[in-house]
This record gives C-alpha cells, structure tokens and sequence, in this order.
C-alpha cells in the first residue's frame, strides 16, 4: 500500500501491526454478537449526530472491529459505507455483522492509508485514535477523505475522572499482563467479571 499522507517509517505499520490490533481482532473474533445496547453506545460516542442525521449520508467508519458502530447508521438510512480495519478476524466479524448491507463495504485498510479522495460525507473512529502511534497523522488522513464542508467524528479516551487508571491500573497492566498470551488474559478476566457479579450476602 502507498503512504497518503507523508507517514515514511514502515516500522510504525509493523509496531501498530503487533499491537492493539491483534488485541482487538482477539477480542472481536472472539466477541462478536450484536446487542441492543449497542445503540445506546453508539448514540452517546455521536452526540452531534441524531439517527434521522444519517438518512443518505456516506461515512468512513475508521478502525471498525466487528462492525458494529456502521451497524447503526446503515440501520438509520445512510447511502453508503467503507468500513475499514487491519486484523482479519475484526473484517471477517464486520462482514458478518454488515452482511444485511450491501452498500457497506469492508476492506483491509490502515487509517493512515485511507485515500485522500473527498468524497465522502462523514468519517469517524470510535475508540481508536488514541491507540495509534501516529494519531495526528491517522486524522489528517481522515479529513482527506471527507467532502469539503463535510465531518470527522472521533471519539477517545479521556483523562478526566481516569486519572486512577491511567496512573495506577495501566502501569499494572503493561507490567502484568501485556505479555501474557491474549488468551490467557481473557481467561483471567473472568475471575474478576464473576466475583462483581456474584450477590453479596446480607
């Protein structure tokens, strides 16, 4: 693929490569369902936008997953989609999950190599940017892509109220866990989800 937007050091491709992405595309070929509650979600992370605000529109959905957050928006009327992604379990439960879409198309595509083509009505990422090495760079690529008074939608993690998190449990996590085989950590995570689910006594 050619670099669109100035991005030269290929060990950023392999760095991102080996990263969140194989996480992720763990996660969302192991975690695929749709849900209800999807929308709620969905609807929160696009507050600018009301679904009836879809109706026609063409959108880039930049770092997909399973395909869940396009789900929404072809549901509400949008003309048409490019729902992009690097690891091919997230495409594969994407494809799935748009299959009822026609109009939507997943490819293998790096945000960073999105074409800088102007046509489209809207992109956005949802918790994505922050996990890049070049989120900067991933932006501009987004903007290239949109028409001329058109909207770039992201949404990312924030510091406020999670400052506990960034400072306490992240380092935790680097340090614990982010060697360990994804599965492995899956497997533990369990643990945890039940004790919070289990019923105190009285």
């Amino acid at each position: 693929m050619s670099r669109n937007i100035g991005v030269e050091d290929d060990a950023a491709t392999h760095a991102i490569a080996a990263g969140s992405p194989e996480r992720f595309g763990y996660e969302w070929g192991s975690y695929a369902e749709m849900h209800p509650e999807y929308e709620e979600q969905f609807l929160r992370w696009t507050p600018h936008m009301s679904p009836e605000d879809w109706h026609g529109v063409s959108f880039v959905d930049a770092g997909c997953g399973m395909g869940r957050n396009s789900y929404w928006p072809m549901q509400y009327g949008a003309a048409r989609c490019l729902a992009i992604d690097v690891d091919h379990r997230s495409l594969a439960s994407a494809r799935r999950t748009l299959a009822p879409y026609p109009a939507a198309i997943v490819r293998e595509l790096s945000i960073y190599d999105l074409e800088a083509s102007g046509e489209y009505d809207i992109a956005f990422s949802i918790g994505v940017i922050h996990h890049l090495k070049y989120p900067d760079a991933a932006l501009r690529a987004m903007v290239g892509a949109v028409k001329p008074g058109g909207r770039v939608l992201i949404w990312v993690y924030g510091l406020e109220n999670n400052g506990w998190i960034v400072y306490t449990l992240t380092p935790l996590r680097k340090l614990l866990f982010s060697r360990l085989p994804i599965g492995l950590v899956h497997h533990l995570s369990l643990y945890p989800t039940i004790l919070l689910w289990v019923p105190s006594p009285h």
